[in-house]
């Protein structure tokens, strides 16, 4: 088409003819208005110089350095290979030996060597910082994942454990059938209001995990971010080894789930930064499953009339003045 042939499929199908893959014939059969062969094939021919004078080269890249050019979902490696007209091959995550470390930059040569310089800088400023943590209060820190989304998404800090495996999570107690008494829970009814006054509540202190030893945190990011960090990791730590309770609110109805949490994520981070606890909904929210807050008593009992108010009003909002 930039050729200035049609922009009809068939008609480009008839005008452009590659052998079949299972076919031996290597000829590429180009038909049409001479002015738009002559430019076809003068394409085709610049790609396949463009193939013959390319240069593959591998860059060892640690495997826990692997993600930084990952990126999520692929994000990172696609626009380097925009940015650099080249191809990275990160190897995967089974494979073994010295090929485990080698990333396999493809292109020009002048691209390779300014897509290897960038990358090496890239790994460079992620070296990170290590922080020592109790295994016992990693769990109570990391917050289901929480606090690491926290760290990428707000600073663009990552963290890994220099490939040693985090402690299981610790027991908890299950509150289904103990709540209120053991009394069974409400039928479940289409008034938002009564879902909030049949509630089922229960709390009980906060159970830590009893692993001995310490695990590393490794916080990697541009060295700013990763002061700022490890500052907010150390204070996380402070507050975990202060006394807490465990409160696990279940309310009847599943649906009123949605006012807790709020549109993006806002009521339920409000109740946590009002409230200095650690809120969790259940992701499959099933009846009979609690909302789980950690945190100081007073605030745990604190979020938990926020959450009501939040679901009698419909999730508009808590108690004025709190």
């Amino acid at each position: 088409m930039e050729a200035g042939g049609p922009d009809d499929r068939r008609e480009l199908a008839r005008m452009v003819r590659f052998p079949r893959p299972e076919s031996d014939d290597n000829t590429i059969s180009v038909e049409g208005n001479k002015a738009v062969v002559d430019k076809i094939i003068a394409s085709l021919q610049s790609l396949v110089d463009q193939r013959d004078s390319s240069t593959t080269e591998m860059l060892e890249v640690a495997p826990e350095k692997h993600r930084l050019l990952i990126g999520r979902g692929g994000d990172t490696r696609r626009n380097l290979e925009s940015q650099f007209n080249i191809g990275i091959d990160v190897p995967k995550q089974t494979t073994t030996g010295a090929a485990r470390s080698q990333v396999k930059l493809t292109g020009q040569p002048s691209d390779v060597e300014k897509a290897k310089a960038h990358i090496l800088d890239l790994i460079k400023d992620q070296e990170g910082e290590t922080v020592i943590i109790p295994r016992r209060f990693h769990h109570a820190i990391s917050d289901n994942g929480q606090f690491f989304r926290r760290l990428r998404n707000d600073h663009h800090v990552t963290v890994d454990h220099a490939n040693q495996k985090p402690p299981p999570r610790p027991a908890a107690p299950n509150p289904r059938g103990r709540a209120n008494g053991g009394a069974q829970l409400p039928l479940i009814t289409d008034d938002a209001p009564a879902a909030a006054d049949n509630y089922s509540w229960e709390v009980v202190d906060a159970h830590t995990s009893d692993e001995d030893g310490d695990i590393p945190w490794v916080l990697r990011g541009s060295p700013e971010n990763v002061m700022r960090a490890k500052t907010i990791l150390e204070q996380a730590l402070e507050q975990a080894k202060k006394p807490s309770a465990t409160g696990y609110l279940i309310l009847p109805d599943p649906r009123a789930y949605r006012f807790v949490i709020g549109p993006g994520g806002s009521q339920i981070n409000s109740v946590r930064k009002r409230t200095g606890t650690r809120v969790n909904v259940p992701r499959d929210q099933a009846r009979g499953e609690a909302i789980e807050i950690v945190g100081e008593r007073e605030g745990v009992e604190k979020a938990k009339e926020i959450i009501l108010e939040l679901v009698k009003n419909g999730g508009n909002g808590g108690r004025r003045g709190e």
